[in-house]
C-alpha cells in the first residue's frame, strides 16, 4: 500500500494505486471538509492528538472522528498511541480501520497488547528516536517490527522548489 500526501497528488501524476493522506495538523481551518470532499479514492486521515512542535491540530479529535466517519474514511490515524484502552475508545466510534502511530518508548513497550487490537500501525521513527533521546533506537525499531502487525513506515521525502 502506498500512502501519499494530499499535497503530492495535487502537484504530480502518480501511476499507481494509492491511499491520499491527510494530516489534519496542516489542514487550515475550516478547510478539511473542502479537502476530503476533493479525493476520490480511499483517504488516510492523519490525528496529531499529543504533537508538541508547530503545525497543531486545529481541530479536536472528537471533530476528525465526526469528519472521518461523514466522510468514509478507510483509515484513521491517531498520533502517539501508547495503550489498548486509548485504540478501544476510539474504535468504538469510528467506521474506519484504525490505525494507532506509534511514536512513544512506552508504545514500542506496550507494542504486542496493541498489535492484538489492530491491524496495522504506523511507525514514525523521527519521533520515536527524539522520545528516547536516540537511546536504544535500533532495540525499539526491532521490536515493533517483531510484533505480529503490519507495519507502515516512511520512505523519503517529496520536495518540491518553490
Amino acid at each position: 500500500m502506498f500512502i501519499i500526501s494530499n499535497y503530492a497528488t495535487d502537484k504530480i501524476k502518480i501511476d499507481t494505486d494509492y491511499v491520499t493522506r491527510v494530516n489534519l495538523a496542516w489542514v487550515k481551518p475550516g478547510e478539511a471538509r473542502e479537502v476530503l470532499g476533493g479525493i476520490s479514492g480511499d483517504v488516510y486521515l492523519d490525528y496529531p492528538s499529543g504533537r508538541t512542535k508547530p503545525p497543531k491540530p486545529k481541530m479536536t479529535i472528537d471533530e476528525a472522528i465526526d469528519l472521518a466517519n461523514e466522510f468514509n474514511v478507510r483509515y484513521f490515524a491517531v498520533s502517539n498511541v501508547e495503550s489498548v484502552d486509548e485504540i478501544k475508545k476510539i474504535k468504538s466510534r469510528i467506521k474506519s480501520e484504525f490505525v494507532p502511530k506509534i511514536e512513544t518508548v512506552k508504545g514500542v513497550k506496550n507494542i504486542n497488547e496493541i498489535a492484538l487490537e489492530v491491524d496495522m500501525i504506523m511507525l514514525d521513527k523521527e519521533d520515536l528516536y527524539v522520545n528516547c533521546g536516540g537511546n536504544k533506537y535500533e532495540e525499539l525499531i526491532e521490536e515493533v517490527r517483531k510484533a505480529d502487525v503490519s507495519i507502515l513506515e516512511l520512505i523519503g521525502v517529496i520536495f518540491q522548489k518553490l
